[in-house]
């Protein structure tokens, strides 16, 4: 009785609240969620068969600690219609595209091992002024996603100790110059020697989470670190 009451509310709503698709704004069927059947097959996603040796990794090679692994869901190219993907989640108050999608790359992760000897996975912060503009940490969100399916705590020992503007428009050395001095490490002994996975949204020429990968290893060189972003941005 329950369930058919609560079909029936689903139903009721999709009436006159139609769910769509985040990226071609179609209707969505039973048994799709965020994406349509067709865009979610045409998600460029990143495939890596290396997870120690990729090109995410390659763009962190100048971390002085080295990155044990790396993974990314998918490219995040401009002029394309899965932008809308990041740019909802970050700009439209929906945070839960981000969970979702996390979720449903963690599984596959999951069965590849990525995560068998994680610690504790560390969403890249927002300063709190940013935070309290926005509503919610949009890779806390993902993190949450990722915590979902593997059971990892979340960790929030890095923070932000000041605001940094968008990297949006800023080129390479402008977006590094914009990240030094963003982030420190509270209680640190508690990091100590763990495995970190260090989580972000997207990564574009990868300075915000090199500060924030650098700030863990300055702060706590025992830990090991390693990397995942929802998505990666095609670099040309």
């Amino acid at each position: 009785m329950t369930s058919t009451l609560l079909r029936w509310g689903g139903n009721l709503l999709d009436l006159f609240f139609p769910r769509v698709c985040t990226v071609c704004h179609t209707p969505l069927v039973e048994g799709e969620d965020l994406m349509c059947l067709g865009c979610l097959m045409e998600l460029p996603r990143v495939e890596f068969d290396d997870y120690r040796d990729n090109e995410l990794a390659d763009r962190l090679a100048s971390l002085r600690a080295p990155i044990e692994k790396a993974a990314s869901l998918y490219y995040h190219m401009s002029g394309t219609p899965h932008v809308r993907l990041i740019h909802d989640a970050k700009y439209n108050r929906r945070p839960i595209i981000g969970r979702k999608l996390a979720r449903m790359h963690a599984g596959q992760l999951a069965t590849a091992g990525f995560f068998d000897d994680i610690d504790v996975l560390m969403p890249v912060p927002l300063h709190f002024t940013k935070l309290w503009m926005r509503g919610y940490n949009q890779s806390h969100e993902i993190a949450r996603g990722l915590s979902d399916v593997t059971g990892l705590p979340i960790g929030d020992n890095l923070t932000a100790s000041r605001p940094h503007s968008t990297q949006t428009r800023k080129n390479a050395s402008q977006r590094r110059a914009n990240s030094i001095g963003t982030f420190r490490v509270t209680n640190p002994e508690q990091l100590d020697s763990l495995h970190i996975l260090v989580v972000d949204d997207v990564i574009t020429t990868g300075s915000t989470i090199l500060s924030a990968l650098e700030t863990i290893h300055t702060s706590v060189p025992t830990a090991r670190l390693s990397v995942y972003s929802l998505a990666l941005s095609k670099l040309r």
